[in-house]
């Protein structure tokens, strides 16, 4: 283990030495130095965009081994990078979470400093997102310092559910440093807000303050992956991108401007910007699923690619599957042979590992499903949330 350690130690500190300078000078990046005051500690940053841990090590100048979820690997090419040249830890997302904590522990026993996203995912709406309330606890018992990171500018430059980059800043510094002793007078809520405070960022907020410019090309292509429920119309699914506009079929029409807002293009803007939109569309949704009557189909799409995991490989079931979501399950329509069934209820997990990517688990199933379209995969997460008596944030 302490070999591999090493290796990865190089490989990193070699890529960053002569590569990340590069890519920060391309991407119009910056990352203010910080020397961390421990050897060894536990970086906690929002995520904002996938330059994220370019940013904090080069803040650091450390070697730092993040944790990824397992989805990161199943390209071969992402799994050589990520897992064996720079030894990240991957957590398997039906493993416990005492899994994970065993592997950063053991991390932390070699000395080597861990980086985790406690949002899971790149925010999709420009807010740092919820985390588990388990993460204050979890940071305790490390054993080591924390370190809390803020990045700003990542949600324009590179927005999850768009394509290609955006000529504009990324700024990244340290917020706060924690040592072990400190931590251990704390209770795990406190380590909680300490985090929450750090790290929240309002990207639109921000960039009222200061206003920056992020030039592109075809701006408001796939924020549909995002955004589902018109404001105008309030149907679902009927939104369209092309260029730097997103329309209606009920033709309702925005324009996404190179200062990350939406202005109005043919009718009355509604919202200006993907965050209030999004917290806007969630309540809205929710109500129409609550209210759909009982083994009513509430919504479908096809161009579904669907595959399971056999021993970490991918096995393909279809390429051309329809999803569809009841007020009781959700079924996978393969072929006219197949068709899977997954109730509500007995579903263990729903999540959207990519803005239009959806895992399924339960008792018999392992399941991605991958629409072939822009789409957004979170309504579906959002849906089964609501339908079990949990809220979606």
């Amino acid at each position: 283990m302490k070999s591999r350690t090493l290796l990865n130690r190089i490989c990193m500190n070699t890529v960053r030495i002569l590569f990340f300078p590069l890519v920060m000078l391309i991407v119009r990046a910056k990352a203010k130095r910080y020397r961390p005051k421990s050897k060894n500690f536990i970086v906690i940053g929002n995520h904002s965009d996938g330059l994220d841990p370019i940013l904090i090590m080069c803040s650091l100048k450390k070697y730092v081994r993040f944790v990824a979820g397992d989805h990161t690997i199943l390209n071969p090419w992402a799994k050589f990078f990520f897992k064996d040249m720079a030894g990240w830890i991957i957590k398997d997302r039906d493993n416990p979470a005492s899994v994970l904590f065993n592997d950063m522990k053991a991390s932390a026993d070699e000395g080597v400093p861990t980086g985790i996203y406690v949002e899971g995912t790149i925010t999709p709406n420009g807010e740092t997102g919820f985390f588990s309330p388990r993460t204050g606890d979890f940071v305790k018992n490390l054993g080591v310092s924390l370190i809390t990171y803020r990045t700003k500018g990542g949600f324009f430059h590179t927005p999850r559910w768009g394509t290609g980059l955006r000529r504009g800043p990324i700024r990244g510094r340290v917020v706060g440093e924690y040592s072990a002793e400190e931590l251990s007078r704390m209770t795990g809520e406190e380590v909680n807000e300490i985090i929450k405070r750090d790290i929240y960022v309002n990207a639109f907020e921000e960039q009222r303050k200061r206003p920056r410019t992020y030039k592109g090309k075809n701006l408001a292509e796939h924020v549909e992956r995002v955004l589902f429920v018109c404001p105008h119309c309030e149907k679902v699914g009927t939104m369209h991108s092309k260029g730097n506009y997103l329309t209606c079929d009920c033709g309702y029409q925005v324009e996404f401007g190179r200062d990350g807002f939406f202005h109005p293009s043919q009718k009355d803007l509604v919202f200006d910007n993907v965050l209030d939109w999004d917290k806007w569309q969630k309540p809205t949704w929710k109500q129409q699923v609550l209210d759909a009557p009982e083994n009513s189909l509430i919504f479908e799409e096809d161009d579904q690619i669907v595959y399971t995991m056999v021993k970490r490989k991918r096995v393909e079931l279809s390429d051309d599957a329809t999803l569809r979501l009841y007020k009781d399950r959700f079924e996978l329509y393969l072929n006219p042979k197949q068709t899977i069934v997954m109730p509500i209820n007995e579903l263990k997990l729903v999540l959207n590992v990519s803005v239009q990517s959806l895992m399924f688990i339960d008792s018999e199933h392992f399941l991605y499903v991958k629409s072939k379209k822009p789409s957004a995969a979170a309504k579906y997460v959002a849906a089964w949330r609501y339908l079990i008596g949990k809220d979606y944030k």
